[in-house]
């Protein structure tokens, strides 16, 4: 993954972001405070957080719901729900995926290259 951002721009985030869940800050909030878009997805925003993961190592966890938003994974607990969460969009967006592929094969188009993936 190349670096988007300053690792200036990466303390910064971090520094802006709660410890543990019930300490989640919003992305609009968030993207406000970092000087980013705060209109439509934040992407900007979430490439950030994304960076800080993957390339500093960084434990950013987010929740869908009271309190919604980004936060400093602060035990074993908030880690483990917050994977389970990925797993769980995951495994939806495959099913997904796995229906449009079907859909198009079975409609007498030219066939997809694209094959099932299959998610233990």
């Amino acid at each position: 993954m190349p670096n988007n951002f300053l690792q200036q721009e990466r303390q910064n985030l971090l520094n802006s972001l709660g410890i543990g869940r019930a300490s989640a800050i919003g992305a609009s909030r968030l993207a406000q405070l970092l000087g980013h878009p705060t209109r439509g997805n934040q992407v900007r925003l979430r490439t950030l957080i994304k960076e800080c993961i993957e390339i500093d190592g960084d434990l950013i966890g987010a929740s869908t719901g009271r309190p919604a938003g980004f936060f400093i994974i602060s035990n074993l607990q908030e880690l483990e729900q917050y994977i389970d969460s990925l797993e769980n969009r995951t495994r939806s967006d495959n099913e997904r995926r796995t229906a449009l592929i079907n859909s198009w094969n079975n409609q007498g188009n030219q066939q997809t290259t694209r094959q099932i993936l299959n998610l233990m």
